[in-house]
């Protein structure tokens, strides 16, 4: 299979967000959603299965930080506009 067609998901824990594996799949035959139950060793406890895109959280931060950075506003202030009785 061509490397176009397939993607890469993470399996993680539905507890700790521990990432437990990875697996290539074919985009069409690509199911995130599962009621399975995976091993967790770290919470030492079959939790429920949580599948995501493996290194999507790396592009949104990446994509995020190619944003232009905002400049806080200056207050506007409309010349000398004092009158007789601020004096």
């Amino acid at each position: 299979m061509p490397k176009g067609d397939e993607v890469t998901v993470a399996q993680l824990c539905g507890k700790c967000r521990t990432q437990l594996s990875t697996f290539e799949i074919k985009k069409d035959n690509m199911m995130l959603v599962t009621a399975d139950e995976i091993w967790c060793p770290h919470c030492n406890e079959n939790t429920p299965e949580v599948r995501d895109m493996a290194s999507r959280l790396e592009t949104i931060n990446r994509e995020t930080a190619s944003y232009p950075k905002a400049v806080p506003a200056t207050p506007f202030t409309s010349g000398s506009s004092t009158t007789e009785s601020e004096k």
